[in-house]
């Protein structure tokens, strides 16, 4: 037998074991894909409760429930920051392609505005932490079947809501 064959026998063994390898790792992506991107928003608004009585004076509030607050909140707003760079010099990028326009310029002038304005959110620079998730909290109050939505969204709609630009 030579040292780099298999037996015949065990040949097709082999085969279907290798094609059911690659099946699954294709397979695995697709999987993962199917999950939510980002959690519903009451997992949210159940930690996000928790931070708000902590700041109002709760001392037996969860730490773990205010870090995940703090945390997937400023998680939040950085994803909307980024998430408008990325999308404006995306966008910007297909019109300098399709309109054949001069792409310095087109990046100069998506790079001159603000990110939040490309998304309609103009919110005060001094707003705090807590104004944020007291925003996103009042919205779900008043929209109870923003519960089961992912956080992104409900987040994304209640401060384009609270602090559109004008």
């Amino acid at each position: 037998m030579h040292p780099t064959r298999l037996p015949s026998g065990r040949r097709p063994a082999l085969a279907v074991t290798l094609v059911c390898s690659i099946l699954l790792a294709l397979a695995a992506p697709a999987a993962m894909a199917a999950e939510p991107i980002s959690p519903p928003a009451k997992e949210w608004r159940g930690y996000c409760q928790a931070y708000m009585k902590s700041i109002e004076g709760d001392t037996k509030a969860s730490d773990l429930d205010v870090t995940y607050c703090v945390g997937m909140t400023k998680g939040l707003l950085t994803g909307l920051r980024v998430g408008a760079q990325i999308g404006a010099l995306s966008f910007g990028s297909r019109l300098a392609v399709v309109h054949e326009l001069d792409t310095d310029k087109v990046f100069q002038m998506f790079q001159s505005h603000d990110p939040a304005r490309l998304l309609g959110i103009c919110a005060p620079a001094t707003l705090a932490l807590s104004d944020y998730v007291k925003t996103v909290l009042a919205r779900m109050e008043n929209n109870p079947g923003d519960a089961a939505l992912p956080v992104a969204e409900v987040f994304y709609e209640a401060l384009s809501e609270a602090y559109p630009c004008r």
